[in-house]
């Protein structure tokens, strides 16, 4: 009797982890979608872009998400750990280990995340002196600055 209740009790916890387990790696899939658009092979992007990571619309992004930090740090950093999956200690941390902003620490995660790469290998291609614009462009990634991120983000 006790093997039945421990196989009973074993096989509904399973049963109710398996689907929320799908749920939160469908939601990690539609975070990363947001963050970074990818291009096709043929280099037109998935979704009409103006211009292939425009160096403009990227410093633009960054600067918003700085200025949102500014204005209420704990929101913003709670709406990039949604969209990154990092933590906001490691988000500290990065922060303090590379001298960028928390924008640019979010275009770094965006592009680590849409190329594959580390976050480490993003960073030592800017400290190597490119620009964001040009990693994106090195990795066929257009970077697209969510409106409804920054939206958001700028919640007090």
């Amino acid at each position: 009797m006790k093997r039945f209740v421990i196989v009973l009790l074993t096989t509904l916890l399973l049963s109710a982890l398996i689907p929320a387990s799908n749920g939160i790696e469908q939601g990690r899939q539609n975070a990363f979608q947001r963050l970074a658009d990818r291009s096709h092979p043929s280099g037109k992007s998935q979704t009409q872009q103006t211009s292939k990571s425009d160096p403009a619309a990227i410093a633009k992004l960054i600067a918003d998400i700085d200025a949102a930090i500014r204005a209420n740090k704990q929101r913003t950093l709670s709406v990039i750990i949604i969209n990154t999956d990092v933590s906001g200690a490691t988000l500290e941390k990065e922060k303090a280990q590379t001298g960028f902003s928390f924008g640019e620490i979010y275009v770094a995660h965006s592009l680590a995340l849409s190329t594959g790469k580390k976050f480490d290998a993003i960073v030592a291609l800017k400290k190597r002196g490119q620009t964001w614009s040009q990693i994106a462009q090195a990795h066929n990634v257009t970077l697209k600055g969510s409106k409804e991120l920054i939206e958001e983000m700028k919640k007090k």
